[in-house]
């Protein structure tokens, strides 16, 4: 009889071991992921968070690994930029940006172009801003470029580099400038 209670005991105080082991690391990892979605919804306007979104996406979307691209010095724009990446390459749609509203901005189909334009202007800018150089917006192959997305389905590449370019300008003021942003 002795040794049935004994293994029972010792069976007892094992179950109570690993459930207040197990219990609280559950507990933070679920209060990390509620922190993560949070600061995700509060950055959701910040431009490192928008930088690190779109890398997510182009590398889920290219079959790339999970690997950040940039790795900024501010410990904020760290975890924004992050934030962003995880959430672009899980492929989260709740928040992936809806373009459709900015059709027409300068004609119908160049929504690609600002959206091409701002992101590569804004790494530009961003670049040129953590490498120390001056801003030169125009100097980028990028901008000389203008046509990265182009399709000819989208009608007149003229009109496609226009808009690509003014989008372009306008992400790289704010990536240079390290502003938060929206890209409209």
């Amino acid at each position: 009889m002795k040794p049935k209670i004994r293994k029972a005991i010792w069976a007892f105080a094992l179950a109570i071991a690993v459930t207040g082991l197990v219990t609280p690391k559950v507990a933070v990892a679920r209060q990390a992921q509620d922190n993560d979605q949070a600061y995700s919804k509060d950055n959701a306007n910040n431009l490192m968070y928008q930088q690190g979104l779109s890398h997510g996406q182009a590398d889920r979307t290219d079959n790339r690994a999970h690997q950040y691209r940039l790795q900024p010095n501010n410990e904020g724009d760290r975890r924004a930029y992050e934030s962003g990446y995880d959430q672009g390459y899980q492929n989260n749609r709740d928040t992936n940006r809806n373009d459709s509203d900015r059709s027409g901005q300068y004609g119908p189909n160049d929504n690609v172009a600002v959206h091409n334009g701002f992101q590569d202007g804004a790494n530009d800018g961003l670049g040129d801003r953590q490498a120390g150089k001056s801003s030169r917006a125009t100097k980028h192959e990028s901008y000389e470029h203008g046509n990265r997305g182009y399709n000819s389905s989208f009608g007149s590449k003229d009109q496609y580099k226009a808009s690509y370019r003014q989008a372009y300008i306008r992400g790289y003021q704010k990536g240079y400038n390290g502003e938060g942003s929206d890209n409209r």
